[in-house]
């Protein structure tokens, strides 16, 4: 599966610490991932926890050129992938939201209700118009793609 373990007792703690942290070696078959002058090893692994065992497939280390003595290592990770929702007020629809609260207004002027139950209609009437007409949606990244320059094309 990978090269030498017994780097002056690095493999003994390698596995020592997979052993106490619940990680698995994720890796396939025997591909050399390091590419050193004269030297050949599989010295990267990829970890993951024991769930992801049967999650990853097509791992492998790819053949493409890059600007490392270390490849790359590509597999598909399968299955759901929680993503952070956020609500941003600036997407709301403010126009549907007071028309949402208008005919919830009937349930908020109940009278005879006590002050504590008022406010408490009120709260849920403004939280469920925010709700149906603020949508979630994933956070998004600010992180903008590369693209090639004249500046890149000079260096």
């Amino acid at each position: 599966m990978w090269g030498s373990t017994n780097c002056n007792g690095r493999g003994e703690a390698l596995i020592e610490f997979l052993n106490s942290s619940c990680l698995e070696i994720l890796n396939r078959g025997n591909e050399s991932t390091f590419y050193g002058g004269t030297r050949q090893e599989v010295i990267d692994i990829t970890l993951g926890s024991y769930g992801l065992l049967e999650s990853i497939t097509d791992w492998e280390v790819s053949s493409e050129p890059f600007l490392s003595d270390h490849r790359h290592i590509l597999f598909t990770l399968w299955g759901s992938v929680l993503v952070p929702l956020i609500r941003n007020p600036r997407g709301t629809n403010w126009g549907s939201f007071w028309e949402d609260l208008r005919e919830r207004g009937p349930e908020i002027g109940v009278r005879d209700a006590g002050l504590g139950l008022a406010v408490h209609w009120v709260q849920q009437a403004l939280i469920s118009a925010y709700e149906d007409n603020c949508p979630l949606r994933p956070i998004r990244k600010g992180k903008k793609s590369l693209r090639w320059t004249s500046e890149l094309e000079s260096l």
